[in-house]
């Protein structure tokens, strides 16, 4: 004996039915995309946030345990005398006038502030007179001072142009001498922080 089974109704399939079911379906793949980006971006940004807050954290512990307060400190130079005697930065022979370096020296700063490094001298040449720039770095930071020198006069004033670390922020002027030969300069004024 065989069983046959009895056909199945044909259920009519509405085209336009199946095909809103379909974009049904890929909308609701992309409300779930768009969710789990949203998710993934608020996530990073949490991440990121925490990041930063963390290296600010160490990065302040870090400079807090390794500087020390005769680096850091600013020096209590307000209104104070000084004399800063630079030399060995006039080495070049002839002596350049387009404001290149002209030598490498030392300097001493006493009065006001101390301290002691390297110079360099820069020379320039112009209509108005000669133009010196020294660069000194010491062990608190460096000052870059600049040397006018009226040619017509005589005279010859300097100022402070810039500081870095513990002279960051230091001004200063006064006048400057040199000896015979050019290879001392003398700078004394008063300079304020």
């Amino acid at each position: 004996m065989s069983i046959t089974a009895p056909p199945r109704p044909r259920d009519p399939v509405d085209r336009q039915e199946v095909e809103a079911l379909v974009e049904a379906l890929f909308e609701e793949a992309r409300q779930r995309a768009r969710r789990r980006r949203r998710v993934r971006l608020a996530l990073a940004a949490c991440v990121a946030l925490v990041g930063v807050s963390v290296l600010a954290v160490f990065e302040r512990t870090a400079e807090s345990q390794s500087s020390s307060p005769g680096l850091t400190a600013r020096p209590s130079v307000s209104g104070g005398k000084v004399k800063v005697v630079i030399a060995g930065t006039n080495d070049r022979i002839p002596p350049p006038t387009d404001g290149s370096l002209a030598g490498k020296g030392t300097f001493k700063a006493s009065g006001a502030f101390k301290d002691t490094g390297v110079a360099l001298g820069y020379r320039g040449v112009s209509a108005h007179g000669i133009t010196l720039r020294f660069v000194t770095k010491g062990t608190k930071g460096t000052i870059t001072f600049v040397v006018k020198i009226d040619t017509t006069t005589g005279t010859s004033r300097w100022t402070i142009s810039s500081g870095t670390r513990a002279y960051a922020g230091l001004h200063g002027k006064g006048i400057e001498r040199e000896n015979a030969n050019y290879t001392i300069s003398t700078l004394t004024g008063t300079v304020s922080g």
